[in-house]
């Protein structure tokens, strides 16, 4: 299955800066940094615990349980060789879209298409429609969500 699936909207992750969301069955956490999405397996390879309950700090995601950090780009785990699985992400009609099985490889391109890509099958939005990029706020609004 290589269709992409909208999963949240762009506005509620760049207010919250990261959200748990669910593919399938699968608990994906979002994360929004430096003007892009994220997309990582919500459990951390080392013990299982939930990354989207962890802190972004510097570019990484810092597991709560034992505070592994994670690079957002590549999903490198710092000074060890684990690498958290990944999801290639796309932000096009205000939402936030993924790609249920692929997971982005260490060595595969980054992890966000930036909203300026053009649409081709690879990253394009779902079969029925290809909306276009949108750009991400300059700056997420002040707002916040429970």
């Amino acid at each position: 299955m290589s269709e992409w699936t909208r999963v949240a909207d762009l506005t509620d992750v760049s207010r919250r800066r990261k959200k748990l969301v669910a593919l399938g069955e699968e608990r994906v956490a979002l994360f929004y940094a430096d003007g892009e999405v994220f997309a990582f397996r919500d459990a951390c390879v080392h013990k299982g615990k939930s990354l989207a309950r962890g802190t972004v700090l510097h570019g990484r995601v810092v597991c709560p349980g034992h505070q592994w950090a994670f690079d957002l780009r590549t999903g490198q785990a710092d000074d060890r060789e684990e690498c958290q699985p990944r999801y290639e992400v796309r932000v096009a009609d205000g939402g936030v879209w993924l790609r249920p099985a692929a997971f982005a490889g260490a060595a595969a391109t980054p992890a966000s298409v930036p909203a300026a890509a053009p649409a081709t099958p690879a990253n394009s939005a779902p079969s029925s429609a290809t909306p276009p990029s949108v750009p991400f706020p300059a700056s997420p609004t002040a707002a916040t969500q429970e």
